[in-house]
C-alpha cells in the first residue's frame, strides 16, 4: 500500500469518525429538545390554569362594580365639558386682553408721537432762545466794550486837562 492510499485511508476514517462524533451530538440534541417539549407542554398547561383561577377571582371581584364604572364615565364626561367651557371663556378672555393690549399699544404710539413733537418744540424753542441768548450777549459785550472805550476817552480828556491844568 502507498503513502497516497495510506493518507486517504486515514482521511476517510477520520471524516467516519466526525460524522459518527455529529451523529451521536444530533441523536443527544433531538432526546433534550424532546424532554424540553414535554416540560414546556406541563408547565404551559400549569399556567394556563393559574391564570383561568386569576380571572375568574378577577371577574367575581368586579360583579356589581358596573355603577361605580358609570359614575366615572359621568364624572369624565362633566369634567370634559366643564374643560371645554371654562377653555371657551378663556379663550374670550385671551381675546379681551389681545385687544386691550392693542388698543394700548396705539395709545402709547400716539402718545410717544406726540411726546416726540413736544420733544421737537422744546428743541426748536430752545435753540431760538440760545440764539437770542447769544445775541444779547453779544450784544451786551459789544456795549461793554463802546462803554469801556468811551471810558478811556473820557480819562485821557480828564487826564490831560489835569495836566494842562497843572502846567498853568
Amino acid at each position: 500500500m502507498s503513502v497516497k492510499d495510506k493518507i486517504i485511508f486515514s482521511l476517510l476514517a477520520v471524516l467516519i469518525i466526525a460524522g459518527g462524533y455529529f451523529q451521536y451530538m444530533s441523536g443527544e440534541m433531538i432526546k433534550r429538545m424532546d424532554v424540553l417539549n414535554t416540560n414546556d407542554a406541563e408547565h404551559v398547561d400549569v399556567v394556563h390554569n393559574e391564570f383561568r383561577e386569576d380571572l375568574r377571582k378577577l371577574n367575581l371581584q368586579f360583579i356589581g362594580r358596573g355603577k361605580h364604572v358609570r359614575k366615572a364615565q359621568q364624572d369624565i364626561i362633566a369634567n370634559t365639558n366643564l374643560i371645554n367651557a371654562t377653555a371657551d371663556s378663556l379663550a374670550d378672555l385671551i381675546s379681551e386682553v389681545q385687544f386691550n393690549l392693542d388698543e394700548l399699544d396705539r395709545d402709547v404710539s400716539k402718545r410717544f408721537v406726540d411726546v416726540e413733537m413736544d420733544l421737537s418744540d422744546l428743541e426748536d424753542d430752545f435753540n431760538r432762545n440760545r440764539r437770542k441768548t447769544s445775541q444779547t450777549l453779544s450784544e451786551i459785550q459789544q456795549s461793554i466794550t463802546l462803554l469801556q472805550t468811551d471810558m478811556n476817552e473820557v480819562k485821557d480828556k480828564v487826564f490831560e486837562k489835569d495836566k494842562k491844568e497843572k502846567k498853568k
